[in-house]
């Protein structure tokens, strides 16, 4: 299964939009558990003076997080850009790069 992070950029035209209500206690029960597909992992909010929110999710494609996003509004007052990820770091390194 792949894994994504996905961007989530506020929509320059949302500001007289009204939008229902988001069905994210749905959005957790639904695909929030290890045998979801896809999956919802986590969201981070970076700071307040960064609109922007990451969410990260595991999915066999794009599409099916996008899907997933506006069936249940979830942060659909925003652009969603999802992101083909993989996890590395100095452990990773150092088994491929021995010294």
């Amino acid at each position: 299964m792949a894994h994504y992070l996905v961007i989530h950029t506020p929509k320059a035209d949302e500001a007289d939009s009204t939008l229902p209500p988001t069905k994210l206690a749905d959005l957790a029960q639904n695909l929030g558990h290890e045998s979801s597909q896809p999956r919802w992992i986590t969201t981070w909010s970076p700071d307040l003076h960064d609109e922007r929110v990451f969410s990260y999710w595991e999915a066999r494609n794009a599409d099916e997080i996008l899907k997933a996003i506006e069936k249940y509004g979830f942060l659909d007052d925003m652009d969603a850009e999802a992101v083909n990820v993989r996890q590395w770091g100095p452990g990773e390194v150092l088994a491929v790069d021995p010294e």
